[in-house]
C-alpha cells in the first residue's frame, strides 16, 4: 500500500474565481455606458447640426423666393403703369377681392406693385376673410406685390384670342397685352385679345402674390380646417405662406417654408426721386411715398424645430428699427414694440420657447423695375 501524499505543488487552478468574474464584468459595463453616452452625445449633436443647416437652408429659400418677387414688382412688359388699361388703382378695391388683386396702378386701398401692412393683432389686410385670425401669426408683417411674369406666352402676335394650351407661360386668370414702350391693356383669360399698339405684341401672366405668416404648415384635410394644437401632427410650426391669384381668379394659399418664427418689412422711400432717403415701417410710408419705394428691408426670424437642453437659447432678437423681443430664460417673452409695429405677437402656444436656438436673417432687396425707370 502506497502511502506517499500526492503531490499538488505542479497544479495550476483552472478558470476564474467569482471575484475576478465580477469585476470584469463591471469594468465593461462602465466601458459600454462610456460608449452609449458617447454615441447618444454623438447623435445629439449630429441632430442639432442637421436641424441648424435645415435652419439656414430654410432661412436662404424664403430670402431667395421672396427676393425673386421683390425684384419682379412693378414689372409690365416695358410699358409705363399709367399706360395700361384696365389695370386698377385701388377705386372699388376691398381686400382680397377681385378689383383689389387688379389694382396695380398707384391709389388707395392697398393697390400698387408694392404694398406693406405691419403686423397686429388679427390678419391687417382688411377685408380679407381669406386668412382667419387663426391662420396668421400675429404681429408678424404683410407684403403685396403685383407684376407680369417675364415669360411671354407663345401667342401668335395677331390673335385675337388665347391658343387652347399655353406654351413657355404658367397660367393665369389674367394677363396682359403689351407692345414695348408705347401701351398695354389687361384682359381676362376668357376674353378676347384687346387691340393695342402698332408694334410687336406680348402676352404676359398677371401676379399678385401676398407674404404673410401662419402658424402652422398643415391646417388639415377637413373644409374650414384652421391651426390649432393638433396641427402639424401635434407639433404646429410657423410657416411662410404665400397666397396667389390661381386661375380662376381666386386666391389660393399655400406653404412654402416652415420654421419662420418672424417675418418684418421695412421699406426705402424715395423723396428726391433718386436716393434712398429712410427706411419706415409700413404705417409710417404716406400714400405717396409706396410709388417712391426703391428697397425693402427684409427680415426673417427661423426658430428650430429640435428642441436643445444642453444651454439656454435665451436672447433678444430685433427684427425692425421698432420691434424687437427677449426670450428669457424662464420661457416668457418680453415684447418691444414702437407705433404699434409687431403688436400682438406672441409664443404663448410653444412650450420652453427658450430651448429652441434661433436664427436672423436680414436683407435689402432693391426694387429694380422702379428704379431703372
Amino acid at each position: 500500500m502506497n502511502t506517499c501524499p500526492r503531490n499538488h505543488a505542479g497544479r495550476r487552478q483552472a478558470g476564474v474565481s467569482l471575484i475576478e468574474l465580477m469585476v470584469a464584468l463591471l469594468l465593461g459595463a462602465i466601458v459600454v455606458g462610456g460608449l452609449i453616452e458617447v454615441l447618444t452625445a454623438n447623435r445629439k449633436a449630429y441632430q442639432l447640426q442637421e436641424s441648424n443647416n435645415f435652419q439656414q437652408q430654410n432661412l436662404r429659400f424664403a430670402s431667395d423666393r421672396i427676393g425673386w418677387s421683390l425684384r419682379m414688382a412693378d414689372f409690365w412688359g416695358g410699358v409705363n403703369v399709367a399706360d395700361i388699361q384696365g389695370l386698377g388703382d385701388g377705386a372699388g378695391a376691398n381686400g382680397c377681392n377681385a378689383a383689389w388683386m387688379r389694382s396695380g396702378k398707384p391709389g388707395p386701398n392697398g393697390s400698387g406693385g408694392i404694398f406693406g401692412y405691419d403686423g397686429r393683432d388679427a390678419f391687417p389686410l382688411a377685408g380679407c376673410a381669406t386668412v382667419p385670425t387663426s391662420d396668421y401669426v400675429k404681429g408678424s408683417d404683410v407684403l403685396v406685390l403685383r407684376y407680369v411674369d417675364t415669360d411671354a406666352c407663345d401667342v401668335a402676335d395677331g390673335a385675337t384670342a388665347l391658343p387652347a394650351t399655353l406654351n413657355t407661360c404658367q397660367p393665369s386668370s389674367y394677363y396682359l397685352a403689351a407692345n414695348v414702350g408705347q401701351q398695354a391693356s389687361l384682359f381676362a383669360a376668357g376674353v378676347g385679345i384687346p387691340a393695342t399698339g402698332n408694334t410687336r405684341r406680348y402676352i404676359y401672366p398677371y401676379r399678385t402674390e401676398v407674404y404673410y405668416l401662419q402658424p402652422c404648415t398643415d391646417r388639415g384635410t377637413v373644409v374650414g380646417a384652421t391651426c390649432n394644437a393638433n396641427s402639424d401632427d401635434g407639433d404646429p410650426q410657423p410657416t411662410l405662406m404665400r397666397m396667389r391669384m390661381d386661375t380662376n381668379g381666386n386666391l389660393l394659399r399655400e406653404p412654402l417654408v416652415s420654421g419662420i418664427e418672424q417675418l418684418q418689412f421695412e421699406y426705402g422711400v424715395s423723396n428726391d426721386g433718386n436716393s434712398i432717403t429712410e427706411f419706415k415701417i409700413a404705417t409710417d410710408v404716406t400714400d405717396a411715398e409706396w410709388p417712391t419705394v426703391r428697397a425693402v428691408r427684409v427680415t426673417l426670424l427661423a426658430r428650430s424645430r429640435d428642441r436643445d437642453v444642453a444651454i439656454s437659447h435665451a436672447d433678444t432678437f430685433r427684427v425692425s428699427s421698432k420691434c424687437s423681443y427677449q426670450v428669457k430664460n424662464d420661457g416668457t417673452l418680453a415684447l418691444s414694440s414702437t407705433d404699434n409695429d409687431c403688436t400682438g405677437f406672441t409664443l404663448s402656444g410653444l412650450n420652453r420657447p427658450d430651448q429652441f436656438p434661433r436664427q436672423v436673417l436680414q436683407q435689402v432687396v432693391q426694387v429694380r423695375n422702379r428704379i431703372r425707370g
